[in-house]
């Protein structure tokens, strides 16, 4: 079945093996269309096996520009239209976590952007995440089982609905309902010659052309019924699906419906840590004082202003501490050398002092314009300060949200980001509000107007997290704020150009591998033992028991959740209800493999022509 370049590979029927790494006949041909690359975890070699004609390339070992080994990466993922893999490795000499672009021709790799910081990263997948709009829509679907009519639905926890559930015998309930709840991803080709109208999105009727297939991800209220069944509750009429209300991205095989998108890395990253204390604080006007002795922490989520469209705003911002001025950003009076409104968000600074308690924290942020329109904006004297806001004065040009708090209704201007989607990874998107520890404050600043009644009044001018801690050692290994004390890892969402990350959630134990439907829930490996994680609910649900311990690699080909075994050097199909094999594993003639990664052929570096 064809997918598009819309979803990480996430959509086909369910493969199985033959004992020898060829398919047996009849099954969907979606993997004879891919390949899979792998990384030895021991000495760093990379190779490409092709399914479609059961080929082994040995492609090299994975060297930096010294032409030294880079050995023990245990995760990878591929997005699509680059040119090549990203990897992660822990660099010997100082032990930091590093993005590591590995070129499939030749094996060369070349570290970029920032550090992700000391941690093992075990797991990696990339996943398509678009603005979610409003969605509703009645749809009647075509539920037959051909590659290109694959009928799917995935409901929040994780369970799936497909073709084999809506075949003319399928039972149904009552008013020939056969589901009505959540979904967070749904494949569906409408039916018939010609075209439905019966799609809203973002407040617009769009016409949907029954000869393409159209993919919703987000958080949605559905209805999957048949107008007509007999009186043995058989369904005997058409399939109708009802998305009732919700935001979701939408897209076809070939465009995006909805207008914005972006591909995402995700990545399981090992840490050590223990419960930490919260850190009791009070907001005076708009300054932050704790309560007792701290440590802190802050991140510059994102910053987005320009001059009227014609050019970027350089962005500033400075700390001030208990009366000690702090600019780990860069220089807070020069626009070039301090600025943070670039692709290099976010960016995260720990503070070296334990501060006592009764200790004030401000945040001022300072937005530039050229002096002259026609400079170039290379110099430093080509700029000016246009506007210094600074939350002490208790100015109206900053908000300061906390846990619990409704997310700000307001659009980004001049097509610019929306607040909301600087801080979506703070949003319960059930309620709509603010989900930050209790140690935890986001400052939003209005950096381009002075008029708080003007659209351009958006206050995503400049976006930065505080977090608090009892010490520094607590920020610096992660936030795990439930009630299990253990050795954990995170779940981050990583800009795979600069290193940036956001963390999504904490999690209780060190899993191997990841793997992605939806960009929401999450499969990794712990042992033996299958894992899903929810970053919605933020839980971690045992799926079941896989059939080999040492399944270090995962990643989705199609619908099927695919685990390279160590032990045996095979591939197995794994089934995501249950953890068990769902067919013979396959001897691919790779061994040792910490990470594995699949392609489309018409999506693998060879077949595209531009890095992103």
């Amino acid at each position: 079945m064809k997918h598009g370049k819309w979803f990480c590979l996430a959509v086909a029927s369910v493969v199985l093996f033959g004992a020898t790494g060829t398919l047996a006949e009849g099954i969907d041909p979606v993997i004879n269309e891919m390949a899979m690359f792998g990384i030895s975890r021991t000495n760093g070699q990379l190779k490409r096996y092709n399914f479609d004609d059961d080929s082994l390339t040995d492609i090299g070992i994975i060297r930096n520009v010294a032409g030294a080994s880079m050995l023990g990466i245990d995760a990878s993922a591929y997005v699509p239209g680059n040119l090549n893999i990203c990897a992660f490795w822990n660099d010997p000499a100082d032990n930091m976590s590093r993005i590591v672009y590995v070129n499939t021709e030749t094996a060369a790799g070349t570290v970029v952007g920032q550090n992700l910081g000391n941690g093992l990263v075990t797991g990696a997948v990339a996943a398509l995440s678009g603005k979610e709009v409003p969605v509703t829509g009645l749809i009647n679907i075509n539920p037959n089982n051909s590659g290109t009519n694959e009928f799917m639905l995935y409901r929040a926890d994780g369970s799936i609905i497909v073709r084999d559930d809506l075949h003319q015998d399928a039972p149904v309930g009552g008013n020939g309902t056969l589901y009505e709840g959540d979904a967070t991803f749904i494949r569906v080709k409408p039916k018939g010659n010609g075209s439905q109208n019966g799609l809203t999105v973002d407040g617009q009727s769009i016409t949907m052309q029954n000869s393409e297939a159209y993919v919703f991800i987000g958080n949605m209220s559905v209805k999957l019924y048949n107008d007509q069944v007999n009186g043995n509750g058989k369904a005997m009429g058409k399939w109708w699906i009802q998305i009732v209300s919700g935001d979701a991205s939408v897209h076809t095989e070939d465009s995006i419906v909805s207008v914005k998108t972006a591909w995402s890395v995700f990545a399981v990253q090992k840490v050590e840590s223990q419960e930490d204390d919260d850190v009791d604080f009070e907001i005076t006007n708009k300054t932050v004082v704790p309560q007792e002795p701290f440590a802190a922490k802050v991140t510059v989520l994102g910053a987005a202003i320009s001059a009227g469209g014609y050019y970027d705003v350089p962005v500033t911002v400075k700390f001030e501490i208990g009366g000690n001025v702090y600019t780990p950003f860069g220089d807070f009076g020069k626009a070039l050398a301090g600025n943070v409104n670039d692709d290099n968000n976010p960016r995260n600074y720990i503070f070296p002092n334990t501060f006592p308690g009764g200790t004030s924290i401000d945040v001022v942020g300072q937005s530039w314009l050229k002096k002259k329109s026609w400079y170039s904006g290379k110099k430093e004297s080509h700029w000016k300060i246009y506007r210094t806001i600074d939350g002490s004065a208790g100015s109206s040009f900053v908000i300061v949200l906390c846990d619990g708090d409704d997310v700000p209704s307001i659009p980004g201007f001049m097509n610019q980001n929306s607040l909301e989607e600087f801080v979506e990874d703070f949003i319960d998107p059930a309620t709509n509000k603010i989900v930050l520890d209790e140690n935890q404050a986001i400052f939003l600043f209005e950096l381009g107007t002075s008029n708080l009644n003007s659209s351009a009044a958006d206050f995503q001018d400049l976006v930065v997290l505080l977090t608090l801690a009892k010490n520094q050692a607590d920020l610096e290994d992660g936030d795990d704020d439930d009630s299990v004390v253990n050795n954990s890892s995170r779940l981050l969402k990583i800009n795979h150009s600069t290193g940036g990350y956001v963390q999504v959630m904490t999690l209780d134990r060190v899993y191997d591998g990841l793997a992605t439907v939806d960009g929401k829930n999450f499969y990794a490996s712990v042992g033996t033992e299958l894992w899903k994680l929810n970053t919605i609910a933020q839980t971690e649900t045992l799926v079941g028991s896989m059939p080999a311990d040492k399944m270090f690699g995962l990643e989705m080909a199609g619908s099927t959740l695919m685990g390279f075994e160590m032990d045996g050097d095979s591939l197995i199909p794994i089934n995501l209800q249950t953890g068990a094999a769902v067919g013979s594993a396959a001897s691919l003639g790779m061994t040792d493999l910490g990470t594995i990664t699949f392609m489309k052929h018409d999506e693998e570096p060879l077949a595209v022509a531009s890095f992103d």
